[in-house]
């Protein structure tokens, strides 16, 4: 069953007064509980591409749809409802909440989506023990690892259940045996949970894992790879 749909997705950007053209009439279409890698270099479209997916921003011309809906139908309210309640995200950067301890940057989605104080420590505390750091739940970010912040920022996306996860490089500040473990977490969620994941990314062991593979290259797709589970390594 069909979650994510594109439709003729442009993207253009004003930079100093030159129109950059990120995004050049993108067609996808995205199952349900999909792993799936959108690669490409810097500056090829995955970012933008993502962010369309999942209402961070609104396309120049083309259509988003997500379990049919299209976004571009939606207001502002019900795409904060969706962002809220329907995609988590796992950026780059890692974007945890300094002042708060893991298990409040955890909670905090839970805490928006208004769930008791009680269910969202609960459930904050589960999937820290999970990601097997439970011992840091008391933790701030800046006495945490990049590793450590990077699977509390795992937990967080996909702690409330979401249909959909979208990921951009996030293996990005990672050694390769710590992006390798993070990467082996998001494939059980993926198989247990059902969470349908897609990735942006160019690191080769991100991308030699997705089941389905799209390359990204100056905005448009130039191929569609789709993998059965036990050609993708590392599955």
């Amino acid at each position: 069953m069909e979650i994510v749909r594109t439709e003729k997705l442009e993207k253009t950007y004003e930079d100093e007064g030159v129109a950059v053209h990120a995004l050049k009439g993108v067609d996808l279409s995205i199952e349900r509980e999909e792993y799936t890698v959108i690669a490409g270099p810097s500056g090829s479209g995955k970012t933008t591409l993502l962010n369309l997916i999942g209402a961070l921003d609104s396309p120049t011309k083309g259509t988003v749809l997500f379990e049919n809906e299209s976004l571009g139908d939606k207001s502002k309210g019900e795409l904060s409802e969706l962002r809220l309640h329907r995609i988590g995200y796992v950026f780059q950067a890692y974007n945890l909440i300094p002042v708060l301890t893991a298990l409040e940057n955890v909670e905090f989605t839970m805490l928006l989506q208004g769930l008791s104080k009680e269910e969202r420590r609960k459930k904050a505390r589960g999937i820290l023990d999970e990601l097997g750091i439970g011992d840091l739940a008391d933790k701030r970010p800046n006495e945490m690892s990049g590793g450590q912040q990077q699977r509390v920022a795992v937990g967080r996306a996909v702690v409330a259940d979401p249909l959909l996860v979208l990921a951009d490089e996030p293996t990005a500040n990672l050694d390769s045996k710590t992006g390798a473990s993070l990467l082996d977490l998001m494939e059980r969620m993926n198989s247990e949970k059902s969470i349908t994941f897609i990735f942006s990314s160019h690191d080769p062991q991100v991308i030699e894992r997705g089941r389905r593979l799209i390359k990204l290259e100056d905005g448009a797709i130039s191929e569609v790879e789709d993998r059965g589970a036990g050609d993708a390594g590392g599955l």
